[in-house]
């Protein structure tokens, strides 16, 4: 998996960027890695690009992507896209820009995006850690 950015996890006088991090009673669902903005955005897999995704309801101004592959779901917020919905993409690829997300939060916020991933099928990670029996050798 390719790191979008190449930033390292965001930690400010905002918070922190870490999975299941503190949100006001809720937890983080993602990862908030650190950009410049403006910057190009990398895709972190391989796959399609299936839709614009929105991290705010109703708010229009702060973009982003879903991308899907027959593995996982990733959703990278703060992206202005500049590929069109339905291309095949692969991992590395420029996808869109790194948006300015410290304007709405301020300066304490560090520019960053936002990734998440969903609909993973965990075989994938047994396959990524070199494990390929996909249970065929199960003895009860």
């Amino acid at each position: 998996m390719v790191n979008p950015t190449g930033g390292k996890i965001r930690n400010d006088k905002a918070g922190v960027g870490l999975f299941g991090a503190s949100r006001g009673g809720r937890r983080h669902r993602g990862v908030d890695l650190l950009c410049v903005p403006g910057q190009a955005v990398l895709a972190p897999i391989s796959g399609v690009y299936r839709r614009i995704a929105y991290p705010y309801s109703g708010n229009k101004e702060y973009l982003g992507v879903c991308l899907q592959n027959s593995k996982c779901e990733i959703k990278l917020f703060y992206v202005r896209p500049f590929i069109s919905v339905g291309k095949k993409i692969k991992a590395g690829d420029a996808i869109g820009t790194a948006q300015d997300i410290s304007k709405k939060y301020g300066g304490g916020m560090k520019p960053h995006i936002h990734m998440e991933i969903s609909n993973i099928d965990p075989l994938w990670f047994l396959e990524l850690a070199g494990e390929n029996q996909h249970c065929a050798s199960y003895d009860g």
